[in-house]
């Protein structure tokens, strides 16, 4: 390989000369590992913006475009009877994000008072386009939530999984409809190698870590990211 690269450098020009010097180098990094490849192509290429899920389907950028968005996120009872706030800690987590990525999001105050007032249930998403002002709704319903090993009571490992849904809110027939535009699964593990010990971390702490972890991992289906944010 050194041999090769010397009797390139010889034929070819100072530009040419480190345009090859640079792929070679990355042949190399790509062959003895692709964390190394990544970091150099980073390095030479600089950190590149990921397009985020939503974007990519329905070629709306909800940043660029400053359309306002409401977030609600629902759960079976069996997990509200264990988690009680769970909906309300995403929801707010969630939007939070968001927000962080200039996107305009309803306040979530309002939100939850409307929840409250209804007693904290809604029947379809155009009851929510009847009674916000927004441009889009998006629906996290999470089907299995828990953060501690089965079995295991010393042991924290957070999983979950659901749908995601998003909803473009239009005037049909003089009434305000909620319209499907995107919907994707979600799945979570963390740690996904081994669980954690409760002497290493307390169950509250892990699971707060772990909700915001799955408020981010959400979050990322609606904004562009840089390569190096992405979650493992």
């Amino acid at each position: 390989m050194m041999r090769l690269k010397q009797q390139i450098e010889s034929r070819l020009s100072t530009p040419r000369r480190y345009c090859v010097v640079v792929m070679l180098a990355l042949v190399c990094l790509e062959a003895s590992g692709c964390s190394l490849g990544v970091m150099a192509g980073k390095l030479f290429f600089g950190d590149p913006l990921v397009t985020c899920e939503f974007t990519r389907r329905t070629n709306i950028d909800l940043s660029e475009e400053h359309k306002k968005v409401l977030v609600i996120c629902s759960t079976p009872e069996s997990i509200r009877s264990d988690y009680p706030s769970l909906n309300y800690d995403l929801l707010e987590q969630i939007t939070y994000d968001l927000k962080r990525r200039e996107i305009v999001v309803q306040d979530t105050g309002e939100v939850a008072t409307w929840l409250d007032d209804n007693g904290g249930v809604w029947n379809n998403v155009d009851e929510l386009a009847e009674n916000f002002e927004v441009d889009y709704i998006i629906h996290v319903d999470i089907d299995e939530f828990d953060y501690r090993e089965p079995n295991s009571p010393n042991l924290l490992r957070g999983k979950a999984y659901g749908t995601v849904s998003a909803y473009e809110v239009q005037d049909v027939d003089g009434y305000r409809r909620a319209l499907s535009v995107f919907e994707t699964n979600y799945t979570s593990e963390f740690p996904s190698h081994m669980p954690v010990s409760i002497e290493q971390e307390s169950p509250k702490v892990f699971r707060k870590k772990y909700l915001d972890r799955i408020a981010d991992q959400i979050g990322r289906f609606f904004y562009n990211y840089h390569s190096s944010e992405e979650i493992y």
